[in-house]
């Protein structure tokens, strides 16, 4: 769909782009008495949040799409896309036929029963493949995995109530600052460079197509 686009409007969608983003780095970085960047980009998060919203309904319909085509074709584990396809529409005319809207009992009930069960499940199931690649990973043979594997027990036995508050509660404030200077600083630079990844992978999609 997207090859059959002419070229002045990918080049016009990558000028949007570059344009949007100098603008809110302009913002963040930028001197304090460039007071009309601010509404400038307000308004840009705004349609932001307006194509988002659509875009997940696109998702959405998208989603509910693939799955009744499987199960009219009675494809492989065709019955978890009818309980997907079930939940979907009843959350979804809960929500809208309900006069309190997302605050109704039954949905309250339907996300007590349902869902949130199933994200601990989920959860508790990531857990072992977070187990499994740690085992892999964080281990002495390693060139410092040793010191990565320490500091992940003791950041880990410090914050369970059941050590932390008895054997580690003294090593509190040392975990504490652990946790939010040294261990956010490279959380957040991983998370800089996921976006700057997406971002090129992004720019480099729009010239392929």
């Amino acid at each position: 769909m997207f090859a059959t686009l002419p070229a002045w409007s990918r080049r016009l969608g990558q000028t949007i782009l570059i344009v949007t983003l100098g603008l809110i780095l302009a913002d963040r970085l930028g001197p304090a008495a460039w007071t009309a960047l601010p509404p400038m980009t307000t308004q840009l998060y705004t349609w932001a949040l307006i194509l988002g919203a659509f875009s997940l309904l696109l998702g959405v319909a998208h989603v509910t799409w693939v799955h009744l085509r499987r199960i009219q074709r009675g494809e492989a584990e065709w019955p978890m896309s009818l309980a997907l396809v079930a939940g979907l529409l009843t959350v979804l005319i809960l929500g809208m036929t309900a006069p309190t809207g997302t605050a109704s009992p039954m949905l309250s009930f339907v996300f007590a029963s349902v869902i949130a069960p199933g994200q601990g499940t989920l959860y508790a199931l990531l857990a072992f493949y977070m187990a499994a690649a740690a085992y892999r990973m964080l281990r002495f043979g390693r060139d410092g995995g040793g010191w990565m594997l320490v500091g992940a027990l003791l950041v880990i036995l410090a914050q369970i109530p059941l050590t932390g508050q008895t054997v580690f509660a003294p090593l509190g404030p040392a975990v504490d600052w652990l946790v939010s200077t040294p261990i956010m600083a490279v959380l957040r630079g991983i998370l800089l460079g996921v976006a700057l990844i997406t971002l090129l992978a992004g720019v480099r999609t729009g010239k392929q197509s």
